[in-house]
C-alpha cells in the first residue's frame, strides 16, 4: 500500500535490468548477486495431466494494440440491482472513532456460494469491525439468501450475527467434504472457522479445527496441496500493528492524523495448515517452507504450471510477491525471485493487494495478475513456461489506464461471452488524505481483445462502475443464472453493491459445476479445456483470489456464435482425466469425477 522503493527494491531492480538484457540465460541471477534456486528436474509427475513446458521461452513479439477505429465498441454493461432486491448493507471499519490506524486501511471482502444447495449462489459480506475503547471488535458477517429474483437477509438465522473478530477475509469452500460450503473468516488477532450445518446455519468450530492465527491475517485460500483428497489451507499474514505499536502518522499538512504505511511495521507470518482428514488441520508452515516476511494481502491457489500439484501466488504489500511451486505434494519451492513474478518491470517490489491467475492470451499457460498501489503499474505476468514469467503490462495495454488507482478486489472473467477473459478491479485509497489520487475511486473494467491486449471499458459499461467509493472486496457470480457473470463489491463505509451484467453480446455460454470423488468434493485445482473448431479455452477452479473474497465456485466459458464446441476435457486434482461432450449451450452442466 506504499510505493516508495527500499534498498532491497534497488537491488532487485539491478537484477531485473540484467535479466532484460540477458533473456534466456538462467545464470542472470548469479550475475546480479542473487542466489538461484536449484534447477528443476527434467521429469515431472507421471500423472496423465502433465503438460511438458520448455525450460525457457523467448519473449513473444510486442503486442501492438489496435486503434479505436479498428476495434468495435465494447458491449459490456452493468447496472446495480435495486435495494428492493438486494438489501442495503454497509461494511464498517470504525473510522468515526478518529484513531486513523492502519487496521482501518484494509476493509473487507465478499463471497459467493450456494450455502443451502438450492442451485442459486448466495452472498456473504464481511461486516468489518469497530472499536470498544482501544479494543478492535467485530461486526456481523452478513448472509444473503438468493431467492431467485431477490436476496433476503439471513444473517441472524445463519448464526453469523455475533462475530467477535475485527475481520477482512471470507474464504469459502467445502472443507469437510460433506457437500456444503464452510467458512473461514480472517482478521485482526485470529481466524474463525465455521462449519456449514446443512440447514442454512453455521457452527463455530474454531477451537476444534486446529486452525490458528495469533497475529493479523488478511486473506486465505483453500486447496488440496498434498493430494490426499482433503482441502488444506493457506493463510496470509499482514503486519504487527497494535495500539501499543501505533506510531503517529500524519497527512501532508503534518498536523492531521492519517493511516500509517506498512513500512513502519514488521511482517506477520503466513501459515499452511494441512488437513488431517478428520475435520482438523495441522500447522505445517515450516515443513513446507512457507516464508514469514511477506506482509500479505492477497493469495490465490492454482496449478499454475499444470504439473498436477497446486501452487500458490501471494500478493505482498511493499514487499516482493511470493510464488511457491508445489514439489509433488511434499513442500513448496520458493520461486519468488527466479520466476520474475515477484517484482515490477523495474525490478522493485510493488504494493500488491488483489491477485488472480488465468490464461489471458490463450496459449495454454496460466498467467498471473496483481492489482497494485498508485504510481505503480498493475502487473500482468505472462507465463513463459517452467515457472518463468515476464511483466507485460505495457505491451498488453494495462499501463495505459494510468497510475492513479489503488487496486484491491479483482478477477478474470469473460463478461462479454466472447471466449477471452476480461478483468475487473475495485479501487480505493488506504489513507484519508492522499496526495496523488482521490480517497474514493471508481472501478476498472478492462476488456480482453482477442486474447491479446486490454482496453478500458469502464465508462462504456455504465455509470454504476464510475461511482466513487473506497473499494475493497470483489466476488464474481451469476446471481440470476442468465450466463452473464455479475459482480458483488464491498467498499468500506459505503453500501455493498450487486452489479448485474446486462452486456449485449450475442455469444453463448457454458457453466460447469464440479464435484470430486477421489479429489476433494470441492475440487479446487480442477482444469477444464473446452475445444471448439477454432480454439481451446482453458479455465481452472481456484482457491482464494481477488482480495479477501471468494468467487462463485464454477467454471464459466463464453463461446462466440461463429464457433462450434467439440469436446470438454476435465483434469481433476487427483490426476484423472475425463472427456465429455460439451452438452447443450446456454446451460449449467453438473459434472462428477468418474
Amino acid at each position: 500500500m506504499d510505493q516508495t522503493e527500499s534498498p532491497v527494491g534497488s537491488f532487485l531492480q539491478n537484477c531485473a535490468s540484467a535479466w532484460q538484457y540477458l533473456t534466456g540465460l538462467l545464470t542472470v541471477l548469479t550475475f546480479c548477486g542473487c542466489t538461484t534456486n536449484p534447477p528443476e528436474s527434467a521429469s515431472t509427475s507421471a500423472q496423465p495431466n502433465v503438460v511438458s513446458q520448455p525450460a525457457f521461452s523467448a519473449p513473444k513479439p510486442p503486442i501492438v494494440p489496435a486503434t479505436d477505429d479498428a476495434t468495435p465498441a465494447s458491449e459490456m454493461r452493468f447496472t446495480p440491482v435495486a435495494d428492493t432486491r438486494f438489501p442495503e448493507l454497509f461494511p464498517r471499519r470504525g473510522e468515526e472513532f478518529g484513531y486513523a490506524t492502519i487496521l482501518e486501511s484494509l476493509g473487507g471482502g465478499a463471497a459467493a456460494t450456494d450455502i443451502d444447495r438450492d442451485g442459486l449462489p448466495d452472498a456473504l459480506i464481511a461486516g468489518g469491525g469497530t472499536f470498544e475503547g482501544r479494543r478492535p471488535v467485530g461486526r456481523p458477517v452478513f448472509v444473503l439468501r438468493n431467492r431467485g429474483n431477490h436476496f433476503s437477509d439471513h444473517t441472524p438465522a445463519a448464526g453469523l450475527q455475533n462475530i467477535p473478530l475485527y475481520h477482512h477475509g471470507l474464504a469459502v469452500a467445502d472443507a469437510d467434504n460433506d457437500g456444503f460450503p464452510d467458512l473461514l473468516v480472517t482478521g485482526y488477532g485470529g481466524v474463525l472457522y465455521f462449519r456449514n450445518q446443512g440447514d442454512g446455519t453455521f457452527a463455530d468450530d474454531t477451537a476444534n479445527s486446529g486452525i490458528q492465527c495469533p497475529t493479523w491475517c488478511s486473506s486465505a485460500a483453500w486447496a488440496d496441496f498434498n493430494r490426499d483428497g482433503c482441502l488444506d489451507l493457506y493463510v496470509a499474514g499482514y503486519v504487527d500493528w497494535s495500539f501499543e505499536n501505533d506510531p503517529p502518522c500524519f497527512a501532508a499538512d503534518g498536523v492531521t492524523r492519517d493511516n500509517c504505511s506498512p513500512k513502519l511495521f514488521n511482517a506477520c507470518p503466513d501459515f499452511l495448515f494441512l488437513s488431517q482428514a478428520d475435520g482438523t488441520w495441522r500447522n505445517q508452515s515450516a515443513e513446507w517452507g512457507v516464508r514469514t516476511d511477506g506482509k500479505a494481502l492477497g493469495v490465490v491457489a492454482a496449478d499454475i504450471d499444470r504439473d498436477g500439484f497446486i501452487d500458490v501466488y501471494v500478493g505482498n504489500d511493499v514487499m516482493m510477491n511470493f510464488l511457491y511451486r508445489n514439489q509433488e505434494g511434499r513442500r513448496f519451492e520458493d520461486r519468488s525471485i527466479s520466476s520474475g513474478a515477484g517484482v515490477s518491470s523495474r525490478g522493485s517490489p510493488d504494493a500488491s493487494m488483489g491477485v488472480d491467475a488465468a490464461d489471458f492470451d490463450n496459449d495454454g499457460r496460466f498467467d498471473l495478475w496483481a492489482a497494485n498501489f498508485e504510481m505503480e503499474s498493475f502487473a500482468l505476468y505472462r507465463n513463459q513456461g517452467s515457472m518463468m514469467f515476464r511483466h507485460v503490462s505495457d505491451e498488453a495495454g494495462i499501463a495505459a489506464i494510468g497510475a492513479h488507482y489503488v487496486g484491491w478486489g479483482t478477477g478474470f472473467c469473460d463478461f462479454d461471452l466472447d471466449g477471452d477473459e476480461d478483468l475487473a478491479v475495485c479501487n480505493g485509497n488506504v489513507v484519508r488524505f492522499p496526495q496523488h489520487s482521490p480517497a474514493k475511486q471508481r472501478m476498472l473494467l478492462l476488456e480482453n481483445i482477442e486474447h491479446s491486449w486490454f482496453r478500458e471499458a469502464t465508462a462504456a459499461a455504465g455509470p454504476a462502475l464510475l461511482q466513487q467509493v473506497n473499494g475493497r472486496g470483489l466476488a464474481l457470480l451469476d446471481w440470476n443464472m442468465d450466463g452473464r457473470m455479475d459482480m458483488l463489491t464491498t467498499p468500506v463505509e459505503s453500501k455493498a453493491s450487486l452489479l448485474q451484467n446486462e452486456s449485449t453480446s450475442v455469444g453463448r455460454w457454458l457453466t460447469l459445476h464440479l464435484s470430486g470423488t477421489s479429489s476433494p468434493r470441492h475440487p479446487i485445482g480442477c482444469i477444464a479445456e473446452l475445444r471448439t473448431d477454432q480454439r481451446t479455452l482453458l479455465r481452472q477452479l481456484k482457491g482464494g483470489g481477488s482480495y479477501a473474497s471468494t468467487h462463485q465456485p464454477a467454471l464459466h466459458f463464453g463461446i462466440r456464435p461463429d464457433e462450434q464446441p467439440l469436446e470438454l476435457i476435465i483434469t481433476w486434482p487427483s490426476g484423472r482425466r475425463q472427456t465429455l461432450s460439451p452438452g447443450p449451450l446456454n446451460a449449467v452442466q453438473s459434472v462428477q469425477e468418474p
